[in-house]
């Protein structure tokens, strides 16, 4: 087998939520990005949890369809994972994170992957979906891990066409990037050269780009406070976020 050669950000954060799915170049990747912000092990741990939490709300409400965009690799507590008596179809851009997911899932029933640009949903092969789900019923939609990088022009309409083609009473957990970066210039500088500009926002910017959808009661929150039923307001805080999070529906 030949080692890959380029660092794969889908193989660096099965790295940091502990997963095997890595490879020496991925570790030389995982100290480049550790120079510029050293807790991204944490950052990713809370952000996987927030997908299990959210996706567990989401069948809560009688959904076993989902549809998962920009999905990295299946492991480490991934949507099929929490969810196991629900179908899953994980989509991504990037070819190697599709030919290694199906490796991963080859012995799955319930879970599949197929290529989508989170950006153009006319990427996602209608024949694809009806293999993984069959016909579409409501759907659970898991935008986790995307929208930090795209701009709020393109992800308006992303969400707005996502609410067209989703079946009425879907829902769609997101998660934008905090203002936490502006701290870390260096990162940011970082991943700007490196082709990943990150759009930094909060739950006032945040608002507006979710157009029709409808937020759940939990609304806009730090992901690691996130849940589906509060005991009492989650405490307000001067800390920069990481990341925010949110549930809506159609």
């Amino acid at each position: 087998m030949e080692l890959p050669t380029v660092p794969n950000t889908a193989r660096m954060i099965d790295y940091w939520l502990g997963g095997s799915h890595y490879f020496p170049v991925d570790l030389e990747g995982v100290k480049l990005f550790e120079q510029g912000y050293p807790h991204f092990r944490e950052v990713f741990q809370n952000l996987r949890d927030y997908t299990g939490r959210v996706s567990r709300y989401i069948e809560s409400q009688g959904i076993n369809q989902f549809i998962v965009f920009g999905s990295g690799l299946p492991t480490c507590g991934n949507v099929h994972e929490v969810v196991p008596q629900s179908k899953v179809l994980y989509t991504d851009i990037d070819s190697d994170n599709i030919k290694l997911g199906r490796e991963i899932l080859a012995d799955n029933p319930h879970a599949k992957y197929a290529f989508c640009d989170a950006t153009n949903l006319d990427s996602l092969e209608q024949s694809e979906v009806n293999q993984a789900l069959g016909s579409l019923r409501r759907l659970g939609l898991i935008f986790v891990g995307v929208a930090a990088f795209i701009p709020d022009d393109i992800l308006t309409v992303v969400l707005d066409k996502l609410y067209d083609w989703a079946p009425a009473g879907s829902f769609l957990a997101l998660d934008f990037d905090g203002e936490v970066g502006l701290q870390y210039p260096q990162l940011l500088e970082f991943l700007d050269s490196v082709g990943a500009h990150l759009y930094l926002r909060n739950p006032t910017t945040i608002k507006p780009l979710l157009g029709r959808w409808q937020l759940t009661k939990p609304g806009i929150l730090p992901v690691s406070l996130w849940e589906a039923e509060l005991s009492a307001q989650p405490p307000v805080t001067d800390e920069a976020v990481f990341m925010y999070g949110c549930v809506v529906y159609k």
